[in-house]
């Protein structure tokens, strides 16, 4: 129950809770208090509004969907009408649920606020598109589209009877002329995201989120006077803030809904126990307030009613929560009356025989237990069933090794794509369509549409903490990152290019002859993919159990940079692109060629039959090829491909000198302890072979014929929540989940159904190999443990990439996952990896395939007990001193020049990195453009700070554009960069990495303010035991962080960064700030001396360079450790 008192004298108490769901669960996506009439409405995430009547206990009043595909994002009350705007529409309907009218345009593309112009019948309507849309409904058409800047738009609008304002995604908020919308004045309010901002007379308050890797939220509400466009003292909450609005009153009053990211201390990671709550004050004096906290789960909208009597809070389960500060609220001082369907009429007891008046539909009809007249007789509705005429012999099958092919017997007549199946009648009398004989076969199976479990569904990116609500709300939870029970490491899929290929990693990684080829190798060869996968699996020792993923950006820009392309074909055209690029590149750096299988590649003319060359060839990825087969095992497509070889094209033959095409055949003269099964999953008839396989092969528990297909694994998020919680007292009986979700205990239920008979399988998880005079012989021995043959091979299936789909018939395929296998004794002993969600799988899930939603990309098959013992290549001291200047000036590296002068275990040393801002659409699916930071400069310098350990700028590949050298914050200009005018010490970013690791394997510490901004724009992995970050040493509890030359100002009493940064002088004081931290610590002033700063911070915007708030990290020190006990005592 919230109580807080008002300046009235009156509590606010809670109402009642209200919920829109009915059989699935539906996001609160808008709420909005009537203010002509006693009204409340709600929008949902799937398009549909209700209105309830909070005079009359909530009752509901109406209920209508204005879409289909779409969520409310906007409902805007008028007079007579209640327009709703969804991603493409603006609907016009009446309060009782009756369409009036709809706009919709061309430049309507992803719509997400709308705002009505007080005392006019215009729109303006915004959304992620770079366009504002003017609508009349009165005129019923569009008076004005203007079109805003490059990378702008407007998914928030407010008005406050002068100007327009806007809010676009990057932390802007524009202030237009209402008359042609052009913009007056900019105000760079957040580094990311703004989440709310209200206008009111000449101030204008907000709430957003910091640019970090994890977008966390800013814990206050900003305040601009509008007048000077002056950034005022911000007001601190004591959580997150969520919605910031003004109160309309004689003084300037706001309410705040906010709300913690973070569960409190003692609980399970839920939705359910974020903190949250309600704060009302007066602007100028921050007093006169009233606070109550709210139970629910993580809000996705807020309102509260015209005469402040109401606040409605709604959140992302479908619950509203509604308040009232007093015992009989209203919605409105002065409402219209609200019209109300007439009452049912009563039938009428008795009429005349001539009253045309009366219909014959108002006479009550009894039911009657008696057979009726017009009831159909029984004999013409019993079920009969036809006997179908047993098939004849065909006589005409021709059989080309194990394909049988028939002619078809009605290919003269109009029926000849029709199948025809003939019937025999009572009479016997044979009933066809043509005097010819019917098909053999039975008419194909229809594939229905089959719903996709969340563990296999795409997962929306980690590093958005930001509750979902304006045009893009997902029905995803937090909780699936808590899933990695497993303890795997785990990496975020940040662009198009590292979703596909992260799951390549990670079977590579499982893989110990690969892994083993990865850890040998280390080159300076620019866009070395061996190389990438060499730094990521050395960090993988230092990640386990950190959920939050690693990044594989420098992975992605290797595979672009060699040739691999996402602008056409799809998921599955990159998934093989990667695979085979991948592989290729291990496969080069393998001098032993342990991952290959060798053949003896023959050359033989189609025409004379002459055998033209023999050659020795190794093969390390083998290619399934469809064509002609119709049908056939996994086991006779893979002889296939091993005895096949690639296709010569024509050349002249040497014995009949004729331009021939070469039959190509290999003999195979030793197989691979690793085959590696590229399924061509971009070839034509890819998806249509599979269906044609499954529906013969597959098969799961419980299914026959008509369901061969089957369905997958619940996930526990797919279930609703009880609105009772753990107070239902039907909790046997209640078909909705109580309390926190138990994932151990739903990866039991994953593992069930582990050995019944009726599961079978097209892929088999163990094949025996014979080999004999260079031909394979192929057998699925999977039903077979105790299978001894002294001439075969075992392979056991260890590894799978799945390309996983949305269920459709025309499956559309999103994204693909790892399956790796972890034991080769028990059954469920499978890991399914969809990027950050790590769950267990028997035997049996994990090779079931379904061609609606789940096809094999890539198979590994590992002979049985054969292991490779990896041995890490020590990267040489020597990498780092190599030198190579590719500026014309001939300068000479200031980095130091002998292994002598590089930095010991535990030496400090002070880092810091410089940054420009990139563009490209060499990432993205389909050619998108994205823009990055990317690394200008890196300086490192030792403990003393006066010798520099290495101060590279990086050069610029031909592949990226510049958007922004940010020279103000970098110090970096464009000639700085370019070989040909820079006269400054210019490297590869390859060169570069190579310092870092040689710095991190040599067991240095690194000091830096912003660390983990830095290794995150290198994407270098450095031990948490490595780094120390002063930003985090210098933090006053979870106060906002500082900036460094601020720290710098207020604590050494120096000036920096007056007018652009430098990356030597920022590390050389880092570590002057961290000597200076350890000796306030010392002597047990750093609280006071903190609590110091925090009183002087001073107020201009946190984008300014002045501000202390230029910082945004991803890191935090755990609340039970100490910052400084990972560091040394002394410098």
């Amino acid at each position: 129950m919230a109580s807080a008192t008002t300046n009235q004298g009156n509590e606010w108490r809670f109402v009642a809770p209200i919920n829109i769901n009915t059989t699935t669960e539906n996001t609160v996506s808008c709420v909005k208090f009537d203010p002509h009439e006693d009204l409340f409405w709600i929008g949902s995430s799937t398009g549909k509004v209700t209105s309830l009547l909070p005079t009359n206990h909530f009752t509901r009043y109406s209920a209508f969907v204005v879409s289909n595909i779409s969520g409310v994002h906007s409902l805007e009350p008028t007079e007579s009408l209640i327009f709703t705007l969804s991603d493409t529409m603006l609907r016009a309907t009446t309060r009782q649920g009756i369409p009036v009218a709809k706009f919709t345009s061309p430049s309507m593309t992803k719509m997400a606020a709308s705002c009505h112009m007080p005392g006019t019948s215009t729109f303006i309507m915004g959304g992620f598109q770079e366009k504002l849309i003017h609508y009349d409904f009165v005129k019923e058409k569009e008076i004005r589209t203007t079109e805003l800047k490059a990378s702008e738009n407007a998914i928030i609008i407010r008005y406050n009877g002068t100007n327009t304002f806007t809010a676009d995604t990057r932390g802007n908020v524009f202030v237009k002329n209402s008359k042609n919308c052009e913009t007056i004045h900019t105000l760079d309010c957040h580094q990311d995201q703004v989440l709310d901002f209200d206008v009111q007379g000449n101030k204008l308050i907000t709430c957003g989120v910091s640019m970090n890797r994890l977008k966390n939220m800013d814990q206050f509400i900003k305040v601009y006077d509008l007048r000077m466009y002056k950034a005022l003292s911000p007001i601190g909450m004591p959580y997150l803030p969520q919605f910031a609005r003004f109160m309309p009153s004689y003084c300037e009053r706001v309410c705040v809904t906010y709300q913690t990211m973070y569960n409190q201390p003692g609980q399970t990671a839920t939705w359910s126990n974020h903190p949250a709550g309600v704060k009302m004050f007066d602007l100028n004096s921050n007093g006169n307030s009233a606070e109550f906290p709210i139970e629910t789960s993580l809000i996705s909208a807020f309102d509260f009613s015209s005469n402040k009597n109401f606040i409605a809070v709604g959140n992302h389960c479908g619950i509203v929560n509604v308040f009232a500060d007093r015992d009989q609220p209203q919605v409105n001082e002065n409402s219209k009356e609200t019209v109300f369907a007439a009452p049912p009429v009563q039938p009428p007891l008795s009429f005349a025989i001539d009253d045309t008046t009366q219909t014959f539909g108002s006479i009550p009809l009894g039911f009657s237990q008696e057979p009726l007249v017009s009831d159909w007789p029984t004999e013409l509705t019993q079920i009969v069933y036809r006997r179908r005429k047993p098939p004849t012999e065909q006589t005409n099958v021709k059989s080309i090794h194990y394909l049988s092919q028939i002619k078809n017997p009605r290919i003269n007549s109009k029926l000849k794509r029709h199948n025809i199946v003939p019937y025999f009648f009572e009479q016997e009398e044979l009933i066809e369509a043509s005097n010819d004989h019917g098909s053999k076969e039975e008419a194909p199976q229809e594939m229905k549409r089959i719903k996709v479990s969340k563990l296999y569904k795409k997962r929306p990116l980690i590093v958005n903490q930001v509750p979902a609500r304006r045009g893009n709300s997902q029905d995803e939870t937090q909780e699936t990152y808590t899933w990695n029970i497993i303890r795997h490491v785990t990496m975020q899929s940040t662009h198009g290019m590292n979703l596909v290929a992260n799951t390549l990693v990670q079977v590579a990684y499982s893989l110990s002859p690969i892994r083993s080829i990865v850890l040998r190798h280390i080159c300076t060869e620019d866009s070395c993919i061996t190389c990438e996968l060499h730094f990521l699996f050395t960090a993988f020792s230092s990640k386990i159990g950190d959920n939050s993923g690693m990044l594989t950006n420098n992975l992605a820009w290797a595979l672009a940079r060699n040739g691999v392309s996402l602008k056409a074909g799809g998921v599955l055209s990159a998934t093989q692109q990667i695979i085979k690029t991948v592989i290729d590149d291990v496969a080069r750096t393998d001098a032993s060629g342990s991952i290959c299988s060798k053949f003896d590649r023959h050359l033989r003319c189609i025409r004379c039959r002459g055998l033209q060359q023999q050659e020795s060839v190794t093969d390390h990825l083998l290619k399934l090829n469809y064509a002609p087969v119709y049908q056939a095992s996994l086991c006779q497509l893979i002889e296939k491909s091993l005895h096949i070889g690639d296709d010569s094209g024509e050349i002249e033959c040497e014995d009949c000198k004729q331009m021939s095409r070469m039959e190509c055949k290999r003999k195979v003269r030793e197989l691979s302890p690793v085959l590696l099964i590229d399924t061509n999953a971009s070839s034509n008839g890819f998806v249509e072979f599979w269906r044609r396989q499954l529906s013969l092969f597959e098969r799961k528990p419980g299914g026959n014929r008509s369901s061969a297909l089957g369905t997958v694994p619940e996930s526990p998020s797919e279930k609703k929540n009880c609105r009772f919680g753990t107070d239902c007292r039907n909790k046997k009986t209640c078909k909705f989940v109580h309390g926190l979700v138990d994932w151990p205990a739903e990866q039991t239920k994953l593992l069930e159904d582990v050995d019944l008979p009726e599961w079978a399988h097209y892929i088999p998880s163990r094949i025996a190999a014979q080999l004999c005079e260079g031909i394979v012989r192929l057998s699925d021995v999977s039903d077979l443990p105790d299978y001894d043959e002294p001439s075969a091979v075992i392979y056991e299936l260890d590894a799978m990439i799945h390309a996983v789909g949305n269920g459709e018939n025309d499956v559309n395929w999103t994204h693909p996952v790892t399956l790796l296998r972890e034991s080769p004794v028990i059954s469920s002993s499978w890991t399914l990896i969809n990027e950050q969600l790590v769950s267990r799988l028997h035997d049996h899930e994990a090779r079931h395939i379904d061609g609606r939603w789940k096809l094999p990309a890539l198979l590994a098959y590992k002979k049985k007990n054969f292991d490779v013992k990896t041995s890490e290549d020590i990267i040489s001291n020597d990498l780092f001193l190599a030198e190579e200047n590719l500026a014309s000036n001939g300068m000479t590296s200031l980095a130091v020049q002998s292994l002598e002068e590089l930095p010991k275990e535990k030496e400090l040393v002070g880092l810091d990195a410089e940054f420009i801002k990139i563009k490209t659409d060499l990432l993205e699916f389909d050619g998108k453009t994205v823009q990055m930071r990317a690394v200008g400069r890196a300086s490192c310098v030792d403990s003393t700070g006066e010798r520099i350990i290495f101060d590279d700028h990086v050069k610029l590949t031909d592949d990226v554009e510049v958007v922004d050298y940010l020279t103000k914050f970098s110090g970096i200009v464009k000639a700085d960069l370019c070989p040909t005018t820079s006269e400054k010490y210019l490297t590869t970013h390859k060169r570069l990495l190579l310092r870092m690791h040689v710095l991190i394997q040599r067991g240095v510490t690194f000091v830096g303010h912003a660390l983990h901004n830095d290794f995150t724009v290198l994407n270098v992995h450095v031990a948490e035991s490595q780094i120390i970050d002063t930003v985090t040493l210098m933090r006053l509890g979870t106060q906002r962080m500082l900036s460094l030359q601020f720290l710098v100002k207020e604590i050494l009493g120096e000036t920096i960064q007056m007018e652009a940064h430098d990356s030597v002088v920022d590390a050389r004081y880092a570590l002057k700030l961290y000597r200076k931290y350890l000796e306030i610590k010392e002597q047990g002033l750093l609280g006071s001396e903190m609590r110091r700063i925090y009183t002087i911070l001073p107020c201009p915007s946190p984008n300014q360079t002045s501000s202390p708030l230029v910082v945004s990290t991803t890191r935090k020190t755990p609340e039970d450790t100490n910052p400084a006990d990972a560091a040394p005592k002394s410098v």
